[in-house]
């Protein structure tokens, strides 16, 4: 008599099976043989696994899942479509930086510096468009480079800063954006290489005044960690309802030098990589806030008025359109000795968020005028809301 045990159950639930047709029936084998049966259900030890030939297509569904069981790992890439997703089920927390989202910020790459390349030492003075130095002790220079840039880049902001107590900071003011921003969050992130560890951050505060009042709310960025590499610094807040002042600051903390670039200010948890402008439209936004007429540097003749006069005292006048309507009606300034003759200096008057007026007087009769004919006259516009 010649008997084996079975090789798919193991345990109390294995049984003998004869192995020639002259072995014996035994009643135990039968009970032993029901029992697994009984308890069969294909895990370790109790059966053979199950094949998946022997599984009808689309036989099984969602309800024979348990919930939290299929991981990414079952999932083969790439095989998940758009239209498996329900409708408006991805939210921000799930979007990758790459995630091209629209840029509040204005020059944030700082691409734009109108009023030249610096360096710009003075705090309260603009430098690269929007972004203004605030200097609280030691100093702060800050200036255009074109050599250090981040990937995609055709200028940055290098500085140098020397810490003596109190931070300093270069910000941009956004009360303009404020508003629409309130109650909703927002994450702040840039491009930045420090040649110091711990010296360099990024914040954002809000506030519901024109700030340092009750409602003001900020997040701080973690440190640059000072290697001279790029790093990506960000930081995410919720804005309060009622919000009308907000400002993203790069905060100096220590001695250091190096490099700002590429910007971003997102709606959302998310940090978005930067994502240009087109240059025109990079532009554009920054004459919102500041432009010269008469060109960068001016001269050439492009701005005049002239008159011809029958006594002394006759005024002519120009009407000067901006490029771009003013956040706020702006502060008008002729800069510079402009050529002359038969009257003296040309005025600038009557300004609003769409214009100038531009008037020059007569001496005596005969032809006056006034023209920007040289480097160094020209009119600045500024409507820093």
């Amino acid at each position: 008599m010649v008997r084996t045990n079975s090789v798919n159950f193991t345990g109390a639930n294995q049984y003998p099976m004869a192995s020639a047709g002259t072995d014996i029936f035994k009643k135990e084998d039968v009970q032993v043989l029901a029992k697994s049966v009984d308890l069969h259900d294909h895990s370790s030890g109790l059966g053979l696994a199950i094949n998946p030939a022997g599984i009808a297509a689309g036989s099984i569904d969602g309800s024979k899942l348990i919930d939290g069981t299929v991981t990414s790992a079952k999932i083969q890439d790439g095989t998940i479509a758009t239209a498996d997703l329900a409708s408006a089920s991805v939210t921000n927390v799930k979007l990758a930086s790459d995630t091209a989202r629209a840029n509040l910020l204005v020059n944030g790459g700082f691409e734009v510096w109108q009023r030249g390349n610096g360096p710009f030492t003075t705090t309260a003075a603009y430098a690269a468009d929007r972004w203004q130095v605030a200097i609280n002790s030691g100093g702060l220079s800050v200036s255009r480079d074109t050599s250090t840039i981040d990937v995609g880049s055709q200028a940055s902001c290098a500085f140098t800063e020397t810490y003596a107590g109190t931070l300093n900071r270069l910000t941009q003011l956004l009360n303009d954006v404020a508003p629409q921003l309130a109650g909703r969050t927002i994450t702040v992130s840039a491009r930045t290489r420090c040649t110091a560890p711990n010296a360099l951050r990024l914040n954002v505060y809000a506030d519901t005044s024109s700030g340092g009042g009750s409602g003001s709310v900020s997040a701080t960025s973690a440190t640059d960690p000072g290697t001279g590499a790029w790093s990506t610094l960000s930081a995410t807040l919720a804005i309060p309802a009622g919000a009308n002042y907000l400002t993203v600051r790069f905060e100096f903390i220590a001695g250091a030098s190096g490099n700002l670039d590429n910007a971003m200010l997102a709606v959302g948890s998310q940090a978005a990589d930067y994502a240009p402008l087109h240059p025109a439209d990079d532009l554009a936004r920054c004459l919102r806030y500041y432009e010269l007429l008469g060109g960068n540097g001016g001269g050439g003749g492009s701005i005049g008025v002239e008159g011809i006069a029958t006594a002394a005292s006759q005024e002519a006048a120009q009407s000067l359109g901006f490029r771009a309507i003013k956040a706020v009606s702006p502060t008008v300034t002729k800069v510079g000795t402009w050529t002359v003759s038969n009257t003296g200096q040309p005025a600038v008057s009557g300004g609003d968020a769409y214009g100038v007026r531009f008037t020059v007087q007569s001496i005596a009769a005969g032809v006056f005028y006034a023209i920007n004919t040289v480097a160094g006259q020209y009119i600045t516009v500024e409507a820093n809301p």
